[in-house]
Formats: structure tokens, C-alpha cells, sequence
């Protein structure tokens, strides 16, 4: 006898005590499943703003150059972009020029 109680007695009030550890330790193990999985996300979210900080320091950058030196062309200010290009590829083509073969 354990404090007087009958051994079936003391089983039964082992076996609730086993019990609620189990479930605990189960639902701090969750809570530790949420803290990493939150912890990646903040990672990454770490990761896409450094990634547009620099970014954004490059197009300054570009943009302080452009300030600084206006006499650059300025003709066509869609110039660097591909759309251009595909406009000067229709005109070659259709002039009966050289063609290229898309794949």
C-alpha cells in the first residue's frame, strides 16, 4: 500500500498522470512545429526584402547615373526593353531581309 490507497487505486492515478504528460509533452511539440515553421517564413521573408533592398539601391543607382548625364540618348525611351526588339524583328522580316528560324 502507497499512502494507504490499494494498488489498483494507485494504477489508475499513475495511468492519469501518464496520461496527461502524454498530452503536454504532445502539444508542446506543435507549439515547437509552429515556432519553426514560423521561423522559416521569417527567413525567407528576411531573404525577399535584402533581395528588393538591393534591388531598389541598384535602380538609385542607375537613376543618380541618368541625373548626372542627360546627353545620353533619349530617342526611344522604351529602347532597353525586348519589345523593341520584336518590333525591329517584325520590320526585318517583312522587308524580305534575312529570317530567322523560332523554335
Amino acid at each position: 500500500m502507497f499512502f494507504g490507497l490499494p494498488w489498483f487505486a494507485i494504477v489508475a492515478i499513475v495511468a492519469i498522470a501518464g496520461g496527461l504528460i502524454y498530452a503536454y509533452k504532445e502539444e508542446e511539440l506543435k507549439m515547437e512545429g509552429k515556432r519553426l515553421a514560423s521561423s522559416r517564413e521569417i527567413h525567407d521573408l528576411r531573404q525577399i526584402v535584402h533581395n528588393l533592398k538591393s534591388r531598389v539601391e541598384t535602380l538609385e543607382a542607375i537613376a543618380t547615373e541618368e541625373k548626372r548625364s542627360p546627353s545620353r540618348k533619349q530617342a526611344n525611351p522604351l529602347g532597353d526593353i525586348e519589345i523593341d526588339d520584336e518590333v525591329n524583328e517584325q520590320n526585318s522580316d517583312n522587308s524580305g531581309g534575312r529570317t530567322r528560324n523560332r523554335n
